[in-house]
């Protein structure tokens, strides 16, 4: 799905103002050499991941939003490949995602590898962009315009 609404693109806020600098560099950083990627790219790709953890967080206490998982815990945030490809080098890299998740989310924010029917029918994708929309923050288009893609076997032992 493309994203060609110029409405779902808000320029205003950063997403990389989430966390603090020192925290940010240190994931950036580490997905730049982990993938083999320039800063600029990485600087990018670490921003939209903390979109994510911000949308992902702030849609937890709504209700009417979102999936369950089979398990009736909630899953209304989905990444895009390239998205989670920042999520997995930022979870190889504890600490400063600990502090991330703790400064944009709270709490720590788990990977939870799954393929739902809304990944795969879209859905999901479709409550992820609202949810991304509704942070206010900066939506990278080259980072959200694919479908949600599972990294993992479906729903390995849950």
């Amino acid at each position: 799905m493309t994203l060609t609404n110029p409405s779902l693109v808000q320029a205003d806020k950063d997403p990389q103002t989430l966390i603090d600098a020192e925290t940010f560099d240190k994931l950036a950083e580490f997905f730049a050499v982990r993938q083999e990627v320039t800063k600029t790219y990485a600087r990018r790709a670490v921003g939209q991941l903390l979109l994510m953890l911000k949308a992902h967080a702030d849609s937890q206490n709504d209700p009417d939003f979102g999936r369950l998982l089979p398990d009736g815990r909630s899953y209304r945030v989905v990444p895009t490949e390239p998205v989670d490809a920042a999520w997995h080098a930022a979870l190889q890299h504890t600490e400063p995602y600990q502090a991330a998740c703790q400064q944009v989310a709270g709490s720590f924010v788990h990977h939870v590898p799954i393929l739902t029917e809304g990944m795969a029918d879209g859905s999901s994708m479709e409550y992820t962009r609202q949810a991304l929309k509704a942070t206010g923050y900066y939506i990278d288009p080259e980072f959200w315009d694919g479908e949600a893609k599972s990294c993992c076997p479906p729903n390995p032992g849950i």
